[in-house]
C-alpha cells in the first residue's frame, strides 16, 4: 500500500508529494528517529507541506543532510509526511503503520550520537578476543604462548598508550594481578560501545520499538548537524550484545580456572567482569526478545499476532524489559498498533485512544480488543482487579501522572479461552486449604524529597523499646537505634546484606536466611561506589559479613524483633531489578508485620523481597526463554504499580499460624540473650509459620460468613493468580497473586476447568 505522502529530494531540493497519483508504484525509504525536545510550531518552507510542525527544526535539517548523504529519494517521515493539524488524518495513518514500514526498501535509524564506531571492528575485537582466550591461559605471558608475531603485536597495542584505557582498573594493577592488561582493555572498550549504543534515548521510546520490530534491512546512521555516518545494520548490533556476552562468560572462566590460588586483584577483577556479565545478559535479553519479535511478525504476516500466543507474549515482555515512555500518555497504547494491526478501528481510536489521560480506560480497550480478537483472555499479574460483573480478569492500571510500558504491560498472561459472553475458561486448581488470614500489610507512599535520591532502609522492631531478659532476674532495654546512619561507599555491601537477612528472618521464616538473602540480592543487582576494590569482591553477599554474626546465624539466635535500623545507603547508584526504574525509584513500601515489626524501603527492595521466598512462584530467575528464543519474565514487576501510591494491599496465608509472629516475638523477650529462641512445639503435619501466602488488595476480607468460598490458583507460567469464587454457583474471579508456590499450598481438587467473570 502506497503512503500518502512521501517526501522526495531531487537536485538538493525536497517537496512532499501523493505517490498515489503515479502511474507506477514508487520504491521508498522510511527512518526510525525520534524528534528529541519540543519545538514551537513552525512553516518548514518544503513544497506540500501546508501545516505547521512542532518537530524539532534541527532534527528536520539532520533528515534532509541523510537524504543526500544516503542518496535516498524518497523517504517517507511522519514529521512532514502526517498533517499534524488534522486529527482524524493522524489518527487514519496509524492504522497503516505496518503497510507502510513493512512496505518500505529500507529503514533508517537515526540517532544523535558524539562518536562514531564501525561494529564490523568490534566483530573483528571480539573474534580476536575469542581466539586468545583459546589459546592462551589466562596466566600466560602473551609473547611467550606461542602466538603469531601479529596476535603479540594486537595485544600490546590494546595495552599500550595508542588505546584509551577502558578497565575499571588501572593498568597497573591489572599488571601486578598478572592478567594480559591488553586483553581485559581490548574486551572492555567492545562493552563500552556496545552498552552506550543500547542505552541511547532511541531505545527509551514507544514508537521507536514498533519500528525497529517493523522495518526491513534496517541500517543505523549517527546523527550531528555537520555530519552523518552510517555504523552499520541493527542485527550486526543485536548479534554483537550475544557475542559480547559469550565473551564475558569466557573471560571470566579463562581468568578463573587457570589459578588454584587467586590474588585480591583476581577477585578485583572477576568482580568487575562478573559485573559486566550482570549488564551484558540484560542486553542480550532485550535482543533476544527483539529477535524472536520480528521473526514472530516477518514470518506471519499484519495478522501475526491473532493465533500466536507465545509471540504476542513475547513483544509485551521485549517493550516493558527496559521500561519505555511517550510524550503522550495514549501513545503507549497507540505506538503498537503498527504491531497489532487492525486491533482498533480508526473510529476506536478517536474514541479510546485520541486524548485523555486515563490510562487504566485506556488499558481496558486495548486488553478487551485483544482477548476479542485473539479469542483468548489476556490479562496482566497483578495485585488490582475490579468489580464489573463480567471481563473482571482484564487488567487494571493505576492511573498516574507519566506511565511507562513497565506500568502497562509487565507481566502479561495468557489466562485461557474467551467466551462470547466476556467470561474466561481457565485452568486451575480449587479448594485451597484453610483460609486466608492477614499476616501482613503493605503500603505504597511517595518518598520523601530527601529520599528520592538515596536507598533509605528502616527497620523497627516490635519489640525495641520494651526490655529483654539478660540473667535470672535481669532485664535491660532493647535499644530503638532510630537515628540515621549514612552508609557510604566501602560499608555499602556489608549493610545491604545485613537489611536482607533481616527482611528473610521477617518475610520467609523457618528458613534458610542465608539462601533468601542470595536469592534477594541477585534478583536486586545494586551497583554502588567504592573507593576500594575490596570492598565488593566477587562473592561479595558472603563475604561482607563473613567472620560475624551475620554470616548464617543459627535457628534463633537472629532475633529480628529485638532489631532496628535506619540506614542511607548514599553511593547505591542503580540496581539491575526491573522493578528499580525512573518512576519507581520515587516510591518507597512501608511493610507492617502482624506483630509490630515496620519495614521501609524503596519500591524495588522491599518488592523483589517479597518475591523471594523460598520455592516461590517469582523468586527464581527473574527471565527465562522459550525454545525459539521468547521472552517469559517471572519478576513481579506490576504486583503493585506506580499509580497505587498511597494504597495498602495485605499478605495474606491460608496455612499455618497467624499468630506465629506475636508468638516469637514474644519468646524473643522472654529469652535470654544467650540463648536460642525456639519455635513453639506444633503437631506433626501442623505449619507452624504462614504458608500459601498471596497478595491482595487492602479492601480484601474473609470474614465467618465467606466459609463457603472456594479460593485456588491459576498458574500462568510467569506466576500465579489467586482466584476466588462466594458459592459454588458462582464464577470465579482474580482477587490477588500467589507468592508460594503449588509445593506449599495445599489443596484439594488438582488442575481443571473453571470460568472467571
Amino acid at each position: 500500500m502506497a503512503p500518502l505522502r512521501l517526501l522526495a529530494h531531487k537536485d538538493g531540493q525536497f517537496y512532499v508529494f501523493d505517490p498515489r497519483t503515479l502511474s507506477e508504484p514508487v520504491q521508498y525509504d522510511i527512518v526510525s528517529y525520534t524528534w528529541g525536545p519540543q519545538a514551537e510550531r513552525y512553516d518548514t518552507k518544503i513544497e506540500g507541506v501546508t501545516w505547521y510542525v512542532q518537530v524539532n527544526e534541527t532534527k528536520l535539517n539532520e533528515i534532509k543532510q541523510f537524504m543526500v548523504h544516503a542518496q535516498v529519494r524518497y523517504l517517507w517521515v511522519d514529521c512532514v509526511c502526517i498533517n499534524q493539524d488534522d486529527d482524524v488524518e493522524k489518527t487514519g495513518e496509524l492504522e497503516h503503520m505496518y503497510d507502510y514500514y513493512t512496505g518500505a526498501e529500507r529503514c533508517h535509524m537515526l540517532l544523535d550520537m558524539d562518536e562514531v564506531w564501525n561494529p564490523h571492528e568490534i566483530v573483528e575485537d571480539l573474534r580476536f578476543l575469542g581466539h586468545l582466550l583459546s589459546h592462551m591461559r589466562g596466566t600466560a605471558v602473551a609473547d611467550k604462548a606461542k602466538l603469531s608475531d601479529d596476535m603479540i603485536g594486537r595485544i600490546a597495542t590494546w595495552a599500550g598508550d595508542g588505546k584509551p584505557w577502558k578497565f575499571a582498573m588501572s593498568k597497573r594493577e591489572v599488571q601486578s594481578a598478572a592478567v594480559e592488561p591488553g586483553v581485559l582493555n581490548c574486551f572492555a572498550s567492545s562493552v563500552a560501545r556496545i552498552r552506550s549504543l543500547f542505552h541511547h534515548l532511541y531505545f527509551s521510546r514507544v514508537w521507536t520499538f514498533q519500528e525497529m520490530l517493523l522495518g526491513k534491512n534496517m541500517t543505523m546512521w549517527t546523527m550531528s548537524p555537520d555530519k552523518v555516518a552510517r555504523i552499520g545494520e541493527f542485527d550486526t548490533w543485536m548479534d554483537l550484545a550475544t557475542d559480547a556476552n559469550d565473551k564475558a562468560i569466557k573471560l571470566y572462566r579463562w581468568i578463573d580456572e587457570s589459578r588454584e590460588l587467586k590474588s585480591a586483584g583476581v577477585n578485583a577483577i572477576l568482580g568487575l567482569v562478573a559485573e559486566d556479565l550482570l549488564t551484558l545478559a540484560t542486553l542480550q535479553t532485550q535482543v533476544r526478545g527483539i529477535h524472536a519479535a520480528r521473526t514472530d511478525i516477518i514470518s506471519g504476516g499484519p495478522g501475526w499476532w491473532r493465533d500466536n500466543r507465545g509471540g504476542v507474549a513475547n513483544v509485551f515482555s521485549a517493550i516493558s524489559f527496559m521500561e519505555r515512555s511517550c510524550r503522550y500518555q495514549q501513545d503507549i497504547f497507540r505506538g503498537l498498533l503498527g504491531i497489532f494491526n487492525g486491533l482498533l478501528t480508526p473510529d476506536e481510536m478517536r474514541t479510546h485512544l485520541s486524548s485523555g489521560d486515563d490510562v487504566s480506560a485506556m488499558s481496558f480497550v486495548f486488553f478487551q480488543k485483544l482477548s476479542l480478537k485473539t479469542e483468548r483472555a489476556w490479562t496482566r499479574l497483578v495485585i488490582s482487579s475490579a468489580d464489573r460483573g463480567t471481563w473482571d480478569w482484564l487488567p487494571i492500571v493505576a492511573n498516574h501522572t507519566r506511565p511507562l510500558t513497565t506500568d502497562c504491560f509487565s507481566g502479561v498472561v495468557d489466562l485461557g479461552r474467551l467466551k462470547p459472553d466476556g467470561l474466561a475458561a481457565v485452568q486451575a486448581r480449587t479448594g485451597i486449604v484453610g483460609s486466608p488470614k492477614r499476616i501482613m500489610t503493605l503500603r505504597l507512599h511517595a518518598a520523601a524529597d530527601d529520599d528520592k535520591k538515596g536507598f533509605r532502609f528502616r527497620f523497627r522492631g516490635c519489640n525495641c523499646g520494651k526490655k529483654v531478659k539478660s540473667g535470672l532476674f535481669r532485664k535491660e532495654p532493647i535499644p530503638t537505634n532510630t537515628e540515621r546512619v549514612r552508609v557510604v561507599k566501602d560499608e555499602t555491601g556489608r549493610t545491604l546484606v545485613q537489611c536482607a537477612t533481616l527482611l528473610g528472618s521477617l518475610i520467609d521464616p523457618g528458613g534458610s536466611v542465608v539462601e533468601y538473602r542470595r536469592r534477594l540480592l541477585k534478583k536486586l543487582g545494586p551497583w554502588w561506589r567504592v573507593s576500594d576494590r575490596n570492598a565488593k569482591p566477587n562473592n561479595w553477599v558472603d563475604r561482607c559479613v563473613s567472620g560475624t554474626a551475620w554470616a548464617d546465624p543459627a535457628p534463633g539466635m537472629l532475633r529480628a524483633h529485638n532489631e532496628s535500623a535506619n540506614f542511607d545507603m548514599e553511593d547505591i547508584i542503580r540496581c539491575e531489578s526491573r522493578l528499580h526504574n525512573e518512576t519507581t525509584a520515587r516510591i518507597e513500601c512501608e511493610l507492617r508485620v502482624g506483630c509490630g515489626c515496620v519495614i521501609t524501603g524503596p519500591f524495588s527492595f522491599i518488592m523483589e523481597a517479597l518475591t523471594s521466598v523460598e520455592g516461590g512462584v517469582l523468586g527464581g530467575d527473574s527471565v527465562t526463554f522459550d525454545d525459539d528464543g521468547r521472552i517469559i519474565l517471572k519478576d513481579g514487576l506490576g504486583l503493585a504499580q506506580v499509580g497505587d501510591v498511597d494504597k495498602s494491599f495485605q499478605l495474606v496465608a491460608f496455612q499455618g499460624d497467624p499468630d506465629s509472629y506475636k508468638l516469637h516475638a514474644k519468646r524473643c523477650r522472654k529469652t535470654k540473650l544467650d540463648n536460642p529462641v525456639r519455635e513453639k512445639k506444633v503437631a506433626e503435619g501442623v505449619e507452624f509459620w504462614p504458608r500459601a501466602r498471596a497478595l491482595v488488595r487492602n479492601d480484601f476480607k474473609h470474614e465467618f460468613s465467606d466459609m463457603a468460598r472456594d479460593y485456588g490458583f491459576v498458574e500462568t507460567g510467569a506466576g500465579n493468580l489467586l482466584i476466588c469464587r462466594n458459592h459454588p454457583m458462582d464464577r470465579y474471579r482474580v482477587v490477588g497473586v500467589c507468592l508460594d508456590g503449588p509445593e506449599k499450598t495445599r489443596h484439594k481438587k488438582e488442575t481443571h476447568t473453571v470460568t472467571l467473570r
